[in-house]
């Protein structure tokens, strides 16, 4: 998720911190990113139904197809190498 800090000549610049997807649902985080490719990313899991695990899944194929922790890049079968997405979220 996006944060911000106080830069060493003063202001703030933008970071991203690593963070559990139930505490950025608990905080009402709204920017996201993978940590692994840096793609855009949506977070499923907020109704809170009896049973359900919040969970982060990519909102480009082909960022899961390539991410190291993409559900379509595990399941891939053609030794294919993890990379970066191609629209990074800055």
């Amino acid at each position: 998720m996006k944060r911000r800090r106080v830069k060493v000549g003063g202001g703030y610049e933008p970071f991203w911190k690593v963070k559990p997807v139930a505490d950025a649902l608990v905080d009402n985080d709204t920017e996201f990113r993978c940590k692994d490719c840096f793609g855009e990313v949506k977070l499923l899991g907020r109704n809170g139904k009896a049973g359900s695990v919040p969970y982060v899944e990519h909102k480009s194929p082909a960022d899961s197809e390539y991410c190291a922790n993409g559900m379509l890049f595990k399941k891939a079968t053609d030794g294919r190498e993890p990379r970066p997405s191609q629209r990074p979220v800055e």
